[in-house]
């Protein structure tokens, strides 16, 4: 069996393979301007020390985040000062929406023999829950996404200090750093942030649908279909607009080429991608389940969430980018040997033929010399005095 796997004492290895490599489009991580450091003494400036991280990015991001944490939570603050519409709908609007809509004080034992309904008015728990989707969770949903576009731009500034935490940027002005980050990048973010909104709104919506449907005993069949495209299709789309962010702040790329490139980090990474993917979709599962449960996640990703969260991403693209980088450099030697080995395969043609027309050439000489000339046929004597007949 040793001998079947292996070639001349060699196994052989497994082909690399480059998924949309044509697509990608290399480039450096963005150089950031050095802060202003403070003078210690007349002439000498603080000294700037490099800190030695672990290799991996699912370490290196949580290393740094305890290295850099005083200086990020800054940072995360500011984040959520700027997503608190979002928490002030999720943890405030909702019980009062909820019960503006459905009311309290439902009668479910009417009928039943027992309880006193002197109104004899009796409520149907299927209608009150279809209602509860579609008229409460609904709404409200739609209210996040719009809650969630407003906080999108200010990704950036979490993002571009995560991003220079990370490659090790030196600076102490959290408040400076991150507003420069959203100066920069603002307008990327809020197109890509908006598209990612619309896709979750139209996975939600389409569940909640269904929700409501089923509770109500309607027909599923069509709303479970819907649930299921939206899913298929929608699922895999978040990821893009999730790289794409990471991409913003850490490498030189257009807009265009960044959509390009996340979508070879996400072929050629999808482990990871999908990792992270479920990890930053876990906290906003949790909202869902209660107020309570609500409170403590908003405080987690507070304290920690937020930062590590970011974190992650921009270590997803520096490990997506740097396999991209590795195996593009792979496939163009490749090329290249290929190509040398065709251009070294036609110049050896090029000079056996030419050896050939030089060998015919010679031979044609050599017998053209040593072959008798060849007489030229006699011509008839004609006497010049004999006068030709006339016509």
């Amino acid at each position: 069996m040793a001998n079947q796997t292996q070639a001349g004492g060699r196994q052989r290895e497994k082909e690399p393979r480059f998924l949309l490599g044509s697509l990608f489009v290399d480039a450096p991580v963005v150089a950031e301007p050095e802060e202003k450091k403070k003078v210690v003494v007349a002439g000498m400036t603080e000294a700037t020390i490099k800190k030695e991280y672990p290799e991996g990015f699912v370490k290196k991001a949580a290393a740094v985040c305890r290295g850099e944490y005083r200086t990020l939570i800054k940072a995360s603050l500011w984040f959520l000062l700027a997503a608190l519409v979002f928490v002030l709908v999720l943890l405030v609007a909702e019980p009062f929406f909820e019960d503006y809509v459905i009311g309290s004080g439902f009668v479910f034992t009417g009928g039943l023999g027992v309880g006193f309904n002197p109104t004899g008015v009796v409520d149907s728990i299927a209608e009150q829950t279809a209602r509860l989707y579609w008229e409460v969770y609904e709404p409200l949903l739609l209210m996040l996404a719009g809650a969630g576009i407003i906080a999108t731009p200010f990704l950036t500034g979490l993002f571009y200090c995560a991003k220079r935490s990370y490659y090790q940027n030196a600076y102490k002005r959290t408040t400076a750093t991150f507003f420069m980050g959203f100066a920069k990048y603002w307008w990327k973010f809020l197109v890509t942030g908006v598209v990612g909104i619309l896709v979750a709104t139209a996975m939600g919506t389409s569940l909640l649908y269904h929700l409501s449907v089923q509770a109500g005993g309607g027909d599923t069949a069509g709303s479970l279909a819907a649930v299921i495209l939206t899913f298929i299709f929608g699922a895999p789309l978040l990821l893009v607009p999730m790289v794409m962010m990471s991409l913003f702040t850490t490498y030189e790329l257009s807009f265009k080429d960044t959509f390009k490139d996340a979508l070879v980090v996400i072929f050629n990474n999808p482990v990871y991608v999908i990792v992270a993917g479920l990890f930053s979709a876990a906290p906003l599962l949790l909202l869902m389940a209660s107020q309570i449960v609500s409170i403590i996640v908003v405080a987690v990703m507070f304290l920690i969430g937020f930062i590590f969260w970011a974190l992650a991403w921009v270590g997803v693209a520096d490990r997506g980018m740097t396999k991209c980088r590795a195996l593009k450099a792979y496939f163009d030697k490749k090329k290249a040997v290929a190509q040398g080995r065709a251009a070294k395969a036609a110049g050896k043609s090029a000079k056996a033929a030419a050896a050939d027309g030089q060998g015919n050439a010679a031979g044609n000489a050599a017998t053209g010399a040593t072959a008798p000339k060849k007489k030229a046929a006699p011509v008839p004597y004609q006497n010049p005095k004999k006068k030709k007949k006339k016509k």
